[in-house]
């Protein structure tokens, strides 16, 4: 039969208190924080777990601003061509207007003069801007696509694609280049040299052709319509990221967040564990040196 010892009372004793003490600091924690986990020893498992959601969450926290980001573009892009729609039907109704053979050579020049304007308006609405960066010039976003009336003569504009990963394997154009709404300089229906065609024509009394203007109105509706459907996939994203991003957290929250209900009780059935063991300890502690040493 093994001799039970002072000394060994005494480590056991010690022991005991550290191991309740760990514990009862351990719920404290707990308590105090919200969180379960505190490192991985805590629980392995229960930490990879964690540790993938929050990765997951992170990754949809970029798509989210990317998807922020394309939607401010496709929506100033709408809003945008939307504007030189109204223009462009403006413009019809003048055009219509300067076909009238009653129409004096003076009328037709006051026509004339607002379609310039008008020509103005929509060169004006091809150099917008979001955020300080051109909407309609591709890639060269501190650059204007028709910076003097005559830019439409060459094409001083950019063609590249400003794309957003919206999701895993998910990119979208978020950009309308000058080239899909105006056309090339090369192009006969070049919305800018049918706009002054119609100036020049409304001058000098040439027969006005109405069908340039409604190819140049079409080609506008139809980029409007793809920009729109463009929008509808972005949003659609968005809302699937929003879902998901609520779904990761409550998975998140199960596996991190502690039950205040049930941790404050363990926390009070630790302490007065802690306190009988103090309580335990402190009467085998108490014998003198001497009787240690015997």
């Amino acid at each position: 039969m093994m001799r039970v010892t002072q000394q060994m009372l005494h480590q056991n004793s010690v022991r005991h208190m550290n191991q309740n003490l760990s514990r009862l600091e351990k719920t404290n924690n707990q308590v105090s924080t919200g969180k379960l986990l505190h490192k991985p020893s805590d629980d392995p498992n229960g930490v990879s777990k964690a540790m993938n959601l929050k990765s997951a969450l992170a990754a949809n926290e970029q798509y989210e601003r990317n998807t922020n980001e394309a939607t401010l573009w496709l929506d100033e892009t709408d809003q945008t061509i939307n504007d030189m729609v109204n223009v462009m039907q403006r413009v019809r109704e003048l055009a219509v207007q300067g076909s009238t053979d009653t129409l004096s050579d003076a009328d037709k020049a006051i026509i004339a003069t607002e379609v310039d304007e008008l020509t103005e308006q929509i060169r004006t609405f091809a150099n917008s801007t979001v955020n300080g960066n051109s909407l309609f010039n591709g890639l060269k976003t501190k650059e204007s696509p028709y910076p003097n009336k005559d830019s439409y003569k060459t094409d001083t504009f950019d063609t590249g694609a400003k794309s957003f990963t919206i999701a895993d394997g998910v990119v979208v154009q978020a950009n309308v280049t000058a080239d899909k709404l105006f056309g090339k300089a090369t192009d006969k229906t070049n919305l800018f040299q049918t706009l002054n065609n119609l100036a020049e024509g409304l001058r000098s009394g040439t027969p006005i052709s109405l069908d340039n203007i409604d190819k140049g109105m079409e080609r506008i509706l139809s980029t409007q319509a793809e920009a729109g459907a463009k929008q509808n996939r972005v949003e659609a994203v968005a809302n699937r990221i929003q879902d998901s991003s609520i779904e990761l957290q409550s998975m998140l929250s199960k596996i991190e967040d502690v039950d205040y209900a049930e941790a404050i009780t363990r926390l009070k059935s630790e302490e007065s564990i802690y306190q009988a063991t103090l309580a335990a300890s402190s009467k085998i502690i108490q014998p003198s040196l001497m009787d240690f040493l015997r």
